[in-house]
């Protein structure tokens, strides 16, 4: 059959557009998946979890977080103090407030008195909060590793991390990730923005965060 213009060639049709459009989205959905291990230098982590997936993006929290302790505990040694004149008058000494004070001042953070332990890097939560908790106590007993002789004040919790093989799980009972999260999360969102995670019978909005 003759075409109206009187080609009678068939009109060629794109199959290597169509096969270059659909690897594109394919690439896209595999890219956006694989986020949940998010690569080094990455800003979106995307957690997956029974309760529905989390997409966080870290420096949309930078700003929000009192500092990077926040969510990093480790970072900082607690023994290795800055010297509170590099930043205040010479009257001022730490040992007049207690360390509850000191964190609750606007505009203090760990890093403002601590000295950064540059050993450690930061890790995403689950390389320290199990999955599952055995015990409920916060501290685990001396006694289940040393003898009876031995006390916690021996040695400073700095000296304690120097221990070849010491880990913090070795004398804490650390929380479950899921109770971290929470307890981090949840609180802060609270805090900052109430009127978009709070729900109107109290507790939080689930679904502000968990993806269905």
């Amino acid at each position: 059959m003759t075409v109206m213009n009187g080609d009678n060639r068939k009109a060629k049709r794109p199959y290597p557009l169509i096969v270059l459009t659909v690897l594109a989205g394919l690439i896209g959905v595999a890219g956006f998946w694989a986020g949940a291990d998010s690569p080094a230098g990455s800003d979106r982590f995307y957690f997956r979890n029974s309760g529905g997936a989390v997409l966080f993006e870290h420096n949309n929290h930078i700003d929000d977080a009192d500092g990077c302790e926040s969510c990093h505990h480790n970072l900082f040694l607690s023994d290795s103090r800055n010297e509170c004149t590099d930043c205040h008058d010479d009257g001022m000494s730490a040992e007049d407030f207690t360390h509850a004070d000191l964190k609750e001042i606007d505009g203090h953070s760990c890093a403002g008195c601590h000295q950064l332990n540059e050993t450690i890097e930061a890790g995403s939560c689950r390389q320290c909060h199990p999955a599952a908790q055995e015990s409920d106590e916060r501290l685990i007993a001396c006694s289940t590793c040393h003898d009876d002789d031995y006390t916690p004040d021996m040695l400073t919790h700095d000296e304690m991390q120097e221990v070849e093989g010491h880990e913090c799980d070795g004398c804490h009972n650390i929380s479950t990730v899921s109770g971290a999260y929470h307890e981090q999360c949840s609180g802060c969102h609270l805090q900052q923005n109430p009127d978009k995670f709070a729900a109107t019978e109290g507790g939080v909005r689930c679904e502000r965060c968990h993806l269905k």
